[in-house]
């Protein structure tokens, strides 16, 4: 069986990963078929780059993908693509969800923000007179 994975690459306790397509037998860091992207953890925001091309090809042949690839299948957009949602999911920036979350926290700290009636300011108004 064909299997979309993590291959770990980097020194130690600095950890970076490649996403893979590779045999489900052959072992984690072994022989690969191709490589369609890589998936850095210690940045901030985290990096997470996959050809989402690439990775629609092995999925419709049959790739299973682990569940933390899948999740960063999702980040890029080709799950849902696959899936039949379109990019709808978490857009195809290719960026980790905490950048997604810090922007639209900032888009929505921007909007005015409407009072409640019966504030202190509405209270004058709207006394008879």
């Amino acid at each position: 069986m064909v299997k979309i994975r993590l291959k770990r690459v980097g020194k130690t306790k600095q950890p970076s990963f490649r996403v893979v397509v590779a045999d489900s037998r052959s072992p984690r860091d072994g022989k690969i078929i191709e490589s369609i992207g890589h998936y850095g953890p210690r940045a901030d925001p985290s990096v997470v780059e996959i050809d989402n091309e690439r990775a629609l090809h092995w999925l419709r042949r049959g790739a299973q993908p682990s569940d933390q690839v899948r999740k960063l299948l999702d980040i890029s957009g080709a799950w849902g693509e696959f899936k039949g949602l379109g990019a709808q999911t978490r857009g195809s920036t290719g960026r980790a969800p905490t950048a997604a979350r810090a922007t639209a926290a900032a888009s929505v700290a921007e909007e005015p923000v409407a009072e409640e009636p019966g504030a202190e300011g509405d209270a004058d108004e709207s006394a008879p007179s």
